[in-house]
């Protein structure tokens, strides 16, 4: 049986400089792969527009376990997840409370957005794509991610050599 990462087709990798917001496993995979369209966060963000969904290299254990005996999302093993990089794209088109949501959301999107806490902010993504992790420390909060500069470096365990 081949590997499901050889059935995908390959993704272009963006260039130039663009948004990026780091989560845990297996957070990131489930955005970067569209089983998840709401990330809920603390704070909230004026931007919309494309964003790189970083993988940090933390690992949500129980969340990951009940994931794999509850439902029938095809999450690859702990260790073939990605970890301390970018793993997809995606385009933030919403950010808002659950009661501020619009009522023009979908019926997915508006399922996806209940899980908000009633004093947080939703991200509401559309249009992911996943990548091949491309190693890269992220950050707290929104940062940006100079991708011909990350994508021009040396791989990780050559840059000794340099």
């Amino acid at each position: 049986m081949e590997n499901l990462e050889q059935l995908k087709p390959k993704q272009a990798i963006p260039r130039g400089i663009i948004k990026a917001l780091s989560l845990k496993q297996p957070y990131a995979w489930l955005i970067a792969n569209g089983y998840l369209l709401v990330d809920d966060r603390t704070w909230g963000t004026g931007y919309r527009g494309p964003m790189l969904i970083h993988a940090s290299k933390g690992i949500y254990e129980e969340y990951y376990d009940y994931l794999v005996a509850q439902t029938d999302i095809p999450l690859p093993s702990k260790d073939q997840l990605g970890y301390g990089g970018v793993v997809g794209i995606a385009q933030l088109i919403l950010c808002a409370r659950p009661d501020e949501a619009p009522s023009t959301l979908t019926r997915e999107q508006r399922a996806h957005f209940s899980g908000v806490p009633r004093d947080g902010f939703g991200f509401l993504f559309e249009h992911a794509k996943p990548l091949a992790l491309i190693p890269c420390p992220g950050k707290l909060g929104i940062f940006e991610i100079d991708m011909d500069a990350l994508l021009a470096a040396p791989p990780p365990a050559q840059t000794s050599l340099f």
